[in-house]
């Protein structure tokens, strides 16, 4: 779906990311590479091939949009336990494939990652937030606008959009976005989320299948 913000136009996608198409940029927010591995480290299972599809969707998304840029929207990572020698393998896997560039935000999760950070992974470069025109790009949302120059787009908080008719209930991953700020759903197959509220002069866009539906 897309929509236009700030006089410039973006794609919400259903594959749970944001395109840019007149910066060729591609963003996704909580990745959280390693979580499956964390997870085992502590006697719980999850699949370790989550985070293998997650890099093909991501290979198979950027392919198709053609994007020039990858931007990581924090929480790259789950934790510094989970990014054991094969994650550090195959993320290095990925950044060599992409012919693009790659510039990560660090998230909350990121904390230890940054201070220890994979040469093989040289190629992303990171910051603590990035800034292109009128926008601003980081993890945590801001409860308040920066002032009338400036957009955020943020992740963090893996907004859920719960959906009820009847005796039906459904919860959904979404993107919430309003005047001064749109926060992205976790790129992540593992992740949860967290229900968002209606609030005055937002929108909310529910994921359903391979379409993005506005509520």
């Amino acid at each position: 779906m897309r929509i236009a913000v700030r006089d410039e136009w973006f794609e919400l996608l259903p594959e749970r990311a944001l395109f840019w198409p007149a910066r060729g940029l591609l963003v996704v927010a909580d990745y959280h590479l390693g979580k499956a591995e964390t997870f085992q480290q502590q006697g719980f299972w999850l699949p370790s091939q989550s985070g293998q599809q997650d890099l093909k969707r991501l290979s198979a998304l950027a392919l198709k949009l053609e994007a020039k840029h990858v931007l990581f929207l924090g929480d790259l990572v789950h934790s510094l336990s989970g990014v054991t020698e094969a994650v550090v393998t195959e993320f290095a896997r990925w950044l060599q494939e992409f012919n693009g560039s790659v510039q990560v935000v660090l998230g909350n999760h990121d904390i230890g990652l940054a201070r220890r950070w994979p040469q093989e992974w040289s190629k992303a470069d990171c910051c603590a937030q990035a800034t292109i025109g009128q926008f601003r790009f980081q993890h945590q949302p801001v409860e308040r606008p920066f002032g009338a120059d400036l957009f955020c787009w943020a992740g963090h908080i893996h907004p859920m959009i719960h959906l009820t008719q009847g005796p039906d209930r459904v919860r959904l991953p979404g993107f919430v976005i309003n005047e001064y700020q749109g926060v992205l759903p976790a790129f992540s197959s593992v992740s949860g989320g967290y229900d968002v509220p209606l609030r005055p002069a937002e929108r909310r866009f529910a994921i359903g299948g391979d379409r993005i539906y506005e509520l």
